[in-house]
Protein backbone atom coordinates (compact mmCIF):
# COMPACT_ATOMS: atom_id res chain seq x y z
CA UNK A 1 0.00 0.00 0.00
CA UNK A 2 1.62 3.07 -0.89
CA UNK A 3 -0.38 6.82 0.49
CA UNK A 4 1.38 9.73 -0.85
CA UNK A 5 0.21 12.72 1.60
CA UNK A 6 2.69 16.08 1.92
CA UNK A 7 -0.02 17.88 4.64
CA UNK A 8 -0.91 14.21 6.12
CA UNK A 9 -0.07 13.63 9.37
CA UNK A 10 2.33 10.32 10.04
CA UNK A 11 0.32 9.19 12.63
CA UNK A 12 -2.59 8.61 10.87
CA UNK A 13 -0.13 6.28 7.62
CA UNK A 14 1.05 4.26 10.44
CA UNK A 15 -2.55 3.43 11.35
CA UNK A 16 -3.70 2.79 8.53
CA UNK A 17 -0.40 0.49 6.98
CA UNK A 18 -1.15 -1.52 10.76
CA UNK A 19 -4.71 -1.78 9.76
CA UNK A 20 -4.19 -3.60 6.48
CA UNK A 21 -1.69 -5.57 7.50
CA UNK A 22 -2.51 -7.21 10.50
CA UNK A 23 -6.61 -7.43 9.70
CA UNK A 24 -7.87 -9.64 7.14
CA UNK A 25 -10.36 -7.66 4.70
CA UNK A 26 -14.31 -8.16 5.11
CA UNK A 27 -15.91 -9.82 2.54
CA UNK A 28 -19.01 -8.11 0.79
CA UNK A 29 -21.86 -9.20 1.17
CA UNK A 30 -22.42 -10.41 -2.67
CA UNK A 31 -24.81 -8.11 -4.63
CA UNK A 32 -25.35 -8.78 -7.87
CA UNK A 33 -28.20 -6.90 -9.54
CA UNK A 34 -31.27 -9.00 -11.59
CA UNK A 35 -33.68 -7.66 -14.56
CA UNK A 36 -37.12 -5.91 -12.36
CA UNK A 37 -40.05 -7.36 -13.56
CA UNK A 38 -40.97 -6.08 -16.53
CA UNK A 39 -44.82 -3.34 -16.79
CA UNK A 40 -47.19 -5.71 -19.07
CA UNK A 41 -48.28 -3.42 -21.49
CA UNK A 42 -51.20 -3.61 -24.06
CA UNK A 43 -50.75 -2.86 -27.74
CA UNK A 44 -53.43 -0.94 -28.21
CA UNK A 45 -52.82 3.06 -28.90
CA UNK A 46 -54.50 6.13 -28.16
CA UNK A 47 -52.80 9.31 -30.07
CA UNK A 48 -53.04 12.67 -28.11
CA UNK A 49 -53.91 14.46 -31.04
CA UNK A 50 -57.09 12.49 -31.78
CA UNK A 51 -58.27 13.91 -28.54
CA UNK A 52 -58.07 17.68 -29.69
CA UNK A 53 -53.95 17.85 -28.84
CA UNK A 54 -51.74 20.72 -30.70
CA UNK A 55 -48.36 20.76 -30.98
CA UNK A 56 -47.39 24.20 -32.09
CA UNK A 57 -45.91 25.30 -28.34
CA UNK A 58 -48.51 27.76 -27.35
CA UNK A 59 -51.98 25.66 -27.26
CA UNK A 60 -52.94 24.36 -23.71
CA UNK A 61 -52.84 20.66 -24.02
CA UNK A 62 -54.05 19.28 -20.29
CA UNK A 63 -57.55 18.13 -21.29
CA UNK A 64 -56.27 16.49 -24.48
CA UNK A 65 -53.80 14.65 -22.42
CA UNK A 66 -56.08 13.81 -19.58
CA UNK A 67 -58.86 12.13 -22.12
CA UNK A 68 -56.54 10.19 -23.76
CA UNK A 69 -55.91 8.77 -20.81
CA UNK A 70 -58.67 8.69 -19.40
CA UNK A 71 -59.73 6.43 -22.54
CA UNK A 72 -56.62 4.19 -22.60
CA UNK A 73 -57.66 3.37 -18.65
CA UNK A 74 -60.98 2.50 -19.96
CA UNK A 75 -59.98 0.16 -22.45
CA UNK A 76 -58.20 -1.42 -20.07
CA UNK A 77 -54.36 0.42 -21.06
CA UNK A 78 -52.33 0.54 -23.84
CA UNK A 79 -50.17 3.29 -24.98
CA UNK A 80 -50.78 7.09 -25.16
CA UNK A 81 -48.86 8.80 -28.14
CA UNK A 82 -47.41 12.04 -28.24
CA UNK A 83 -45.79 12.48 -32.38
CA UNK A 84 -43.33 14.96 -32.74
CA UNK A 85 -44.69 18.74 -31.61
CA UNK A 86 -44.31 21.13 -28.77
CA UNK A 87 -47.04 20.16 -26.67
CA UNK A 88 -48.16 22.22 -23.81
CA UNK A 89 -49.72 21.16 -20.75
CA UNK A 90 -50.90 21.51 -17.26
CA UNK A 91 -49.80 18.36 -14.60
CA UNK A 92 -51.92 15.33 -15.79
CA UNK A 93 -51.54 11.43 -14.20
CA UNK A 94 -50.91 8.46 -15.36
CA UNK A 95 -52.76 5.14 -15.60
CA UNK A 96 -51.83 1.61 -14.68
CA UNK A 97 -51.19 -0.82 -17.60
CA UNK A 98 -50.62 2.23 -19.59
CA UNK A 99 -47.21 3.62 -21.08
CA UNK A 100 -47.04 7.22 -22.66
CA UNK A 101 -44.75 6.87 -25.42
CA UNK A 102 -43.16 10.39 -26.35
CA UNK A 103 -41.92 9.70 -29.53
CA UNK A 104 -38.24 11.07 -31.37
CA UNK A 105 -39.12 14.97 -32.24
CA UNK A 106 -41.74 15.57 -29.73
CA UNK A 107 -42.01 18.02 -26.07
CA UNK A 108 -43.91 17.50 -23.36
CA UNK A 109 -43.97 21.02 -22.06
CA UNK A 110 -44.55 21.86 -18.47
CA UNK A 111 -46.42 25.42 -18.17
CA UNK A 112 -44.75 28.25 -16.14
CA UNK A 113 -47.69 29.27 -14.46
CA UNK A 114 -47.78 28.60 -11.01
CA UNK A 115 -51.52 28.53 -10.70
CA UNK A 116 -51.40 25.52 -13.20
CA UNK A 117 -49.63 23.08 -9.94
CA UNK A 118 -52.05 24.30 -7.10
CA UNK A 119 -50.77 27.63 -5.83
CA UNK A 120 -52.81 31.01 -5.85
CA UNK A 121 -52.57 33.39 -8.31
CA UNK A 122 -52.00 36.38 -7.17
CA UNK A 123 -49.64 34.86 -4.83
CA UNK A 124 -50.25 35.69 -1.34
CA UNK A 125 -48.07 38.62 0.07
CA UNK A 126 -47.31 36.64 3.26
CA UNK A 127 -44.88 33.50 2.95
CA UNK A 128 -46.62 31.81 6.12
CA UNK A 129 -49.88 32.03 3.93
CA UNK A 130 -47.87 30.79 0.60
CA UNK A 131 -46.39 28.01 2.82
CA UNK A 132 -49.79 26.50 3.54
CA UNK A 133 -50.56 25.79 -0.30
CA UNK A 134 -47.74 23.61 0.00
CA UNK A 135 -49.83 20.03 0.09
CA UNK A 136 -51.80 21.29 -2.59
CA UNK A 137 -48.48 21.44 -4.93
CA UNK A 138 -48.59 18.69 -7.93
CA UNK A 139 -46.65 16.89 -9.83
CA UNK A 140 -45.87 17.38 -13.59
CA UNK A 141 -46.59 13.46 -14.00
CA UNK A 142 -47.70 11.63 -11.26
CA UNK A 143 -49.28 8.23 -10.10
CA UNK A 144 -50.49 6.52 -7.20
CA UNK A 145 -50.74 3.22 -7.00
CA UNK A 146 -50.40 1.84 -10.47
CA UNK A 147 -49.20 -1.19 -11.94
CA UNK A 148 -47.37 -2.21 -15.43
CA UNK A 149 -46.89 2.13 -16.23
CA UNK A 150 -43.92 3.25 -18.21
CA UNK A 151 -42.66 6.43 -19.82
CA UNK A 152 -40.86 5.72 -23.16
CA UNK A 153 -39.36 7.00 -26.16
CA UNK A 154 -36.66 9.33 -28.11
CA UNK A 155 -38.80 12.63 -27.33
CA UNK A 156 -37.93 15.14 -24.15
CA UNK A 157 -40.20 16.21 -20.62
CA UNK A 158 -39.12 19.76 -19.83
CA UNK A 159 -40.69 20.85 -16.60
CA UNK A 160 -39.98 24.99 -17.02
CA UNK A 161 -38.13 25.07 -14.26
CA UNK A 162 -36.70 28.46 -14.36
CA UNK A 163 -39.25 30.55 -12.98
CA UNK A 164 -39.42 27.97 -10.04
CA UNK A 165 -35.96 28.69 -9.39
CA UNK A 166 -36.03 32.53 -9.40
CA UNK A 167 -38.38 32.50 -7.15
CA UNK A 168 -36.67 29.40 -4.84
CA UNK A 169 -36.51 29.34 -1.12
CA UNK A 170 -32.27 28.99 -2.59
CA UNK A 171 -32.72 31.67 -4.90
CA UNK A 172 -34.00 33.99 -1.96
CA UNK A 173 -31.42 32.88 0.52
CA UNK A 174 -28.81 34.31 -1.91
CA UNK A 175 -30.59 37.80 -2.23
CA UNK A 176 -30.25 38.07 1.47
CA UNK A 177 -26.51 37.18 1.70
CA UNK A 178 -26.24 39.80 -1.36
CA UNK A 179 -28.07 42.40 1.00
CA UNK A 180 -25.69 41.73 3.70
CA UNK A 181 -22.56 42.01 2.32
CA UNK A 182 -20.52 45.00 3.32
CA UNK A 183 -21.10 48.30 1.95
CA UNK A 184 -18.57 49.66 -0.69
CA UNK A 185 -17.31 52.88 -0.03
CA UNK A 186 -17.02 56.28 -2.29
CA UNK A 187 -14.99 55.61 -5.52
CA UNK A 188 -11.01 54.54 -4.35
CA UNK A 189 -12.11 54.05 -1.04
CA UNK A 190 -11.82 50.12 0.61
CA UNK A 191 -15.27 48.50 1.38
CA UNK A 192 -16.25 48.97 4.85
CA UNK A 193 -16.72 45.21 6.61
CA UNK A 194 -16.73 46.85 9.68
CA UNK A 195 -20.32 48.39 9.34
CA UNK A 196 -22.93 46.18 10.86
CA UNK A 197 -25.09 44.08 8.21
CA UNK A 198 -28.71 46.15 7.45
CA UNK A 199 -31.87 44.14 8.72
CA UNK A 200 -33.13 42.38 5.60
CA UNK A 201 -36.20 40.61 4.81
CA UNK A 202 -36.04 37.12 3.04
CA UNK A 203 -37.83 37.82 0.06
CA UNK A 204 -41.03 35.85 -0.79
CA UNK A 205 -40.12 32.21 -2.36
CA UNK A 206 -42.75 29.39 -3.28
CA UNK A 207 -42.63 25.61 -2.66
CA UNK A 208 -41.65 23.52 -5.93
CA UNK A 209 -43.38 20.85 -7.94
CA UNK A 210 -41.14 17.72 -9.12
CA UNK A 211 -41.19 16.44 -12.70
CA UNK A 212 -42.23 12.91 -12.24
CA UNK A 213 -43.88 11.24 -9.11
CA UNK A 214 -44.93 7.58 -8.73
CA UNK A 215 -46.14 6.63 -5.14
CA UNK A 216 -46.93 3.05 -4.04
CA UNK A 217 -46.59 1.60 -7.61
CA UNK A 218 -45.66 -2.08 -9.33
CA UNK A 219 -43.36 -2.66 -12.23
CA UNK A 220 -42.55 0.70 -13.22
CA UNK A 221 -40.31 1.16 -16.51
CA UNK A 222 -38.94 4.61 -17.82
CA UNK A 223 -36.63 4.21 -21.01
CA UNK A 224 -35.50 6.11 -23.79
CA UNK A 225 -36.66 9.61 -22.84
CA UNK A 226 -34.47 12.78 -21.70
CA UNK A 227 -36.43 14.92 -18.73
CA UNK A 228 -35.26 18.24 -18.17
CA UNK A 229 -35.33 21.20 -16.36
CA UNK A 230 -37.96 20.37 -13.41
CA UNK A 231 -38.36 22.65 -11.10
CA UNK A 232 -37.43 20.11 -8.27
CA UNK A 233 -35.85 16.60 -8.23
CA UNK A 234 -36.52 15.02 -11.89
CA UNK A 235 -38.15 11.48 -11.18
CA UNK A 236 -39.08 10.23 -7.38
CA UNK A 237 -40.26 6.61 -7.06
CA UNK A 238 -41.80 6.44 -3.82
CA UNK A 239 -42.92 3.27 -2.26
CA UNK A 240 -42.16 1.25 -5.44
CA UNK A 241 -40.59 -1.69 -6.65
CA UNK A 242 -39.88 -3.33 -9.70
CA UNK A 243 -38.44 -0.12 -11.13
CA UNK A 244 -36.05 0.14 -14.46
CA UNK A 245 -35.06 3.23 -15.59
CA UNK A 246 -32.44 2.77 -18.66
CA UNK A 247 -31.15 4.74 -21.17
CA UNK A 248 -32.43 8.08 -20.00
CA UNK A 249 -30.86 11.67 -20.05
CA UNK A 250 -31.92 14.12 -17.07
CA UNK A 251 -30.53 17.26 -17.31
CA UNK A 252 -30.80 20.54 -15.45
CA UNK A 253 -28.11 23.93 -15.16
CA UNK A 254 -25.43 22.81 -12.89
CA UNK A 255 -26.87 25.71 -10.90
CA UNK A 256 -30.59 25.07 -10.93
CA UNK A 257 -31.53 24.34 -6.99
CA UNK A 258 -32.14 21.25 -5.77
CA UNK A 259 -33.04 19.78 -9.08
CA UNK A 260 -31.82 15.67 -8.30
CA UNK A 261 -32.26 13.69 -10.92
CA UNK A 262 -33.59 10.01 -9.69
CA UNK A 263 -34.42 9.77 -6.24
CA UNK A 264 -35.81 5.94 -5.22
CA UNK A 265 -37.57 6.30 -2.00
CA UNK A 266 -38.85 3.76 0.53
CA UNK A 267 -38.56 1.33 -2.78
CA UNK A 268 -36.81 -1.88 -3.70
CA UNK A 269 -35.89 -3.86 -6.58
CA UNK A 270 -34.65 -0.73 -8.44
CA UNK A 271 -31.95 -1.34 -11.58
CA UNK A 272 -31.00 2.21 -12.99
CA UNK A 273 -28.99 1.66 -15.98
CA UNK A 274 -27.05 3.50 -19.24
CA UNK A 275 -27.72 7.07 -18.11
CA UNK A 276 -26.72 10.61 -18.45
CA UNK A 277 -27.42 12.54 -15.31
CA UNK A 278 -26.34 16.49 -15.17
CA UNK A 279 -28.03 18.06 -12.86
CA UNK A 280 -27.82 21.16 -10.08
CA UNK A 281 -28.31 18.88 -6.92
CA UNK A 282 -27.84 14.93 -6.35
CA UNK A 283 -27.55 12.98 -9.11
CA UNK A 284 -29.13 9.89 -7.76
CA UNK A 285 -30.61 10.26 -4.38
CA UNK A 286 -31.85 6.92 -2.39
CA UNK A 287 -33.87 8.29 0.46
CA UNK A 288 -35.45 5.93 3.35
CA UNK A 289 -37.21 8.24 5.52
CA UNK A 290 -39.33 7.17 7.91
CA UNK A 291 -42.82 7.11 6.58
CA UNK A 292 -44.34 3.79 6.02
CA UNK A 293 -41.04 2.32 7.87
CA UNK A 294 -40.24 0.11 4.59
CA UNK A 295 -36.60 0.58 3.69
CA UNK A 296 -34.88 1.44 0.65
CA UNK A 297 -33.63 -2.06 -0.97
CA UNK A 298 -31.94 -4.17 -3.65
CA UNK A 299 -31.27 -1.15 -5.80
CA UNK A 300 -28.62 -1.00 -8.36
CA UNK A 301 -26.62 1.57 -10.62
CA UNK A 302 -24.59 0.13 -13.58
CA UNK A 303 -23.19 1.95 -16.73
CA UNK A 304 -23.97 5.19 -15.94
CA UNK A 305 -22.43 8.85 -16.68
CA UNK A 306 -23.00 11.58 -13.97
CA UNK A 307 -21.79 15.05 -15.06
CA UNK A 308 -22.42 18.41 -12.86
CA UNK A 309 -24.41 18.06 -9.61
CA UNK A 310 -23.57 16.25 -6.06
CA UNK A 311 -22.62 12.77 -7.20
CA UNK A 312 -24.41 9.23 -6.21
CA UNK A 313 -26.10 9.72 -2.25
CA UNK A 314 -27.24 7.87 0.21
CA UNK A 315 -29.87 9.81 2.50
CA UNK A 316 -29.95 12.33 4.10
CA UNK A 317 -33.70 11.16 4.92
CA UNK A 318 -32.38 7.48 6.70
CA UNK A 319 -35.00 6.81 9.16
CA UNK A 320 -36.56 3.56 7.28
CA UNK A 321 -32.77 2.98 6.39
CA UNK A 322 -30.48 1.99 3.60
CA UNK A 323 -29.30 -1.55 2.29
CA UNK A 324 -28.25 -3.67 -0.32
CA UNK A 325 -26.98 -0.84 -2.63
CA UNK A 326 -24.70 -1.11 -5.39
CA UNK A 327 -22.90 0.97 -7.71
CA UNK A 328 -20.93 -0.24 -10.89
CA UNK A 329 -19.20 0.86 -13.97
CA UNK A 330 -20.12 4.19 -14.07
CA UNK A 331 -17.76 7.41 -14.43
CA UNK A 332 -18.17 10.52 -12.75
CA UNK A 333 -16.58 14.13 -14.34
CA UNK A 334 -16.98 17.82 -12.84
CA UNK A 335 -19.21 16.41 -10.04
CA UNK A 336 -19.27 17.57 -6.77
CA UNK A 337 -18.66 15.16 -4.20
CA UNK A 338 -18.96 11.61 -6.10
CA UNK A 339 -19.87 9.04 -3.36
CA UNK A 340 -21.63 10.32 -0.46
CA UNK A 341 -23.01 8.52 2.29
CA UNK A 342 -25.36 11.64 4.43
CA UNK A 343 -27.12 11.43 7.61
CA UNK A 344 -27.05 13.04 11.41
CA UNK A 345 -28.26 12.56 15.16
CA UNK A 346 -31.91 13.35 14.23
CA UNK A 347 -32.38 11.28 11.52
CA UNK A 348 -31.65 7.96 12.69
CA UNK A 349 -32.37 4.39 10.49
CA UNK A 350 -29.38 1.84 9.03
CA UNK A 351 -27.32 1.79 6.23
CA UNK A 352 -25.48 -1.29 5.20
CA UNK A 353 -24.26 -3.48 2.66
CA UNK A 354 -23.54 -0.66 -0.13
CA UNK A 355 -20.82 -1.40 -2.57
CA UNK A 356 -18.64 0.85 -5.08
CA UNK A 357 -16.63 -0.82 -7.35
CA UNK A 358 -14.85 -0.35 -10.96
CA UNK A 359 -15.72 3.31 -11.29
CA UNK A 360 -13.23 6.30 -12.77
CA UNK A 361 -14.00 10.01 -11.79
CA UNK A 362 -12.39 13.40 -13.16
CA UNK A 363 -12.11 16.62 -11.70
CA UNK A 364 -14.73 16.32 -8.80
CA UNK A 365 -14.81 18.28 -5.66
CA UNK A 366 -14.44 14.30 -3.25
CA UNK A 367 -14.27 10.93 -4.32
CA UNK A 368 -16.08 9.50 -1.57
CA UNK A 369 -17.68 11.49 1.41
CA UNK A 370 -19.44 9.68 4.74
CA UNK A 371 -20.60 12.38 7.23
CA UNK A 372 -23.07 11.77 10.28
CA UNK A 373 -22.67 15.53 10.88
CA UNK A 374 -24.95 16.97 7.40
CA UNK A 375 -27.35 19.27 10.01
CA UNK A 376 -24.63 20.54 12.20
CA UNK A 377 -21.40 20.24 9.93
CA UNK A 378 -19.44 22.66 12.58
CA UNK A 379 -20.13 19.69 15.32
CA UNK A 380 -17.75 17.31 13.28
CA UNK A 381 -15.02 20.07 13.83
CA UNK A 382 -15.07 19.19 17.79
CA UNK A 383 -17.37 15.92 18.32
CA UNK A 384 -18.95 14.96 21.41
CA UNK A 385 -20.35 11.68 22.81
CA UNK A 386 -23.60 11.33 22.92
CA UNK A 387 -26.26 9.10 24.14
CA UNK A 388 -27.88 6.60 21.66
CA UNK A 389 -31.20 6.88 21.06
CA UNK A 390 -33.47 5.80 18.26
CA UNK A 391 -32.33 8.30 16.11
CA UNK A 392 -28.70 7.88 16.17
CA UNK A 393 -27.76 6.09 12.33
CA UNK A 394 -25.65 3.69 11.89
CA UNK A 395 -22.86 2.96 8.64
CA UNK A 396 -21.55 -0.50 8.16
CA UNK A 397 -20.79 -2.45 5.47
CA UNK A 398 -19.80 0.14 2.73
CA UNK A 399 -16.91 -0.78 0.09
CA UNK A 400 -15.18 0.92 -2.40
CA UNK A 401 -13.15 -1.56 -5.11
CA UNK A 402 -11.24 -0.51 -8.08
CA UNK A 403 -11.82 3.29 -8.37
CA UNK A 404 -9.42 5.84 -9.69
CA UNK A 405 -9.57 9.30 -10.11
CA UNK A 406 -7.73 12.59 -11.74
CA UNK A 407 -8.10 15.47 -9.55
CA UNK A 408 -10.54 16.36 -6.49
CA UNK A 409 -11.25 19.99 -5.92
CA UNK A 410 -11.33 20.26 -2.74
CA UNK A 411 -10.03 16.73 -1.08
CA UNK A 412 -9.34 13.15 -1.52
CA UNK A 413 -12.19 12.37 0.72
CA UNK A 414 -13.55 12.02 4.24
CA UNK A 415 -15.17 9.71 6.72
CA UNK A 416 -16.87 11.51 9.68
CA UNK A 417 -18.94 9.04 12.16
CA UNK A 418 -19.97 9.78 15.42
CA UNK A 419 -18.31 9.00 18.62
CA UNK A 420 -21.27 7.55 20.07
CA UNK A 421 -21.95 5.49 16.62
CA UNK A 422 -18.62 5.08 14.72
CA UNK A 423 -18.74 4.02 10.81
CA UNK A 424 -18.02 0.81 10.71
CA UNK A 425 -16.26 -1.93 8.51
CA UNK A 426 -15.50 0.39 5.47
CA UNK A 427 -13.13 -1.02 2.99
CA UNK A 428 -11.29 0.82 0.20
CA UNK A 429 -10.00 -1.25 -1.79
CA UNK A 430 -7.77 -0.82 -5.21
CA UNK A 431 -8.04 3.08 -4.86
CA UNK A 432 -5.90 5.65 -6.73
CA UNK A 433 -6.84 9.34 -6.75
CA UNK A 434 -3.84 11.45 -7.79
CA UNK A 435 -3.43 15.80 -8.05
CA UNK A 436 -6.24 15.97 -5.37
CA UNK A 437 -6.48 19.18 -3.70
CA UNK A 438 -6.49 18.06 0.09
CA UNK A 439 -5.71 14.79 1.81
CA UNK A 440 -8.51 11.41 3.01
CA UNK A 441 -9.56 12.42 6.28
CA UNK A 442 -11.55 10.11 9.19
CA UNK A 443 -12.61 10.05 12.47
CA UNK A 444 -14.69 7.52 14.35
CA UNK A 445 -14.31 4.72 12.44
CA UNK A 446 -14.21 1.18 13.47
CA UNK A 447 -12.36 -1.59 11.17
CA UNK A 448 -11.27 0.97 8.39
CA UNK A 449 -9.56 -1.13 5.96
CA UNK A 450 -7.27 0.30 3.48
CA UNK A 451 -6.18 -2.36 0.49
CA UNK A 452 -3.33 -1.22 -1.93
CA UNK A 453 -4.79 2.41 -1.23
CA UNK A 454 -2.99 5.62 -3.36
CA UNK A 455 -3.58 8.94 -2.56
CA UNK A 456 -1.46 11.95 -4.14
CA UNK A 457 -2.08 15.06 -2.99
CA UNK A 458 -0.62 18.42 -5.08
CA UNK A 459 1.17 21.14 -3.19
CA UNK A 460 -0.23 24.22 -3.35
CA UNK A 461 1.80 26.70 -5.53
CA UNK A 462 2.85 30.33 -4.23
CA UNK A 463 3.02 33.20 -6.45
CA UNK A 464 6.31 34.73 -6.02
CA UNK A 465 6.30 38.55 -6.03
CA UNK A 466 9.12 40.63 -7.98
CA UNK A 467 11.61 42.48 -5.98
CA UNK A 468 10.38 46.52 -5.96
Amino acid sequence: MRIIHRSYHSSFFAAVLVAALLLAPLKAKDLSFREPQAAAIPLRTFKITDFGAVGDGAAMNTKAFRAAIEACAKAGGGRVIVPAGTFLTGPFELASRMALVVEKGAVIQATDKFADFGLPDPLPAVQSEIDAFRKQLRPFISGVKLEDVAIIGEGIIDGAGANWWAMSDKAAERATQLVKLPKAGEPGEPAKPGEPPPAVQKPLYVPRPHLIVLRDCARVQIKGVTLRNSPMFHFVPHHCREVLVENVTIFSPADAPNTDGIDPANSREVLIRRCTIDTGDDNIALKGGGVGGEPTENVTVTDCKFLHGHGVSIGSETEAGVRNFLVQHCTFENTGTALRIKSDRTRGGSIENVTYRDITMKNVEAVITISLFYDDKKAAARPELKAVTEATPKVRGIHFLNITCEGTTKKAGEIAGLPESPAADITLENVRITGAAGPFTQQDVKNLRFLNVDVQTVTPTTETKPAP
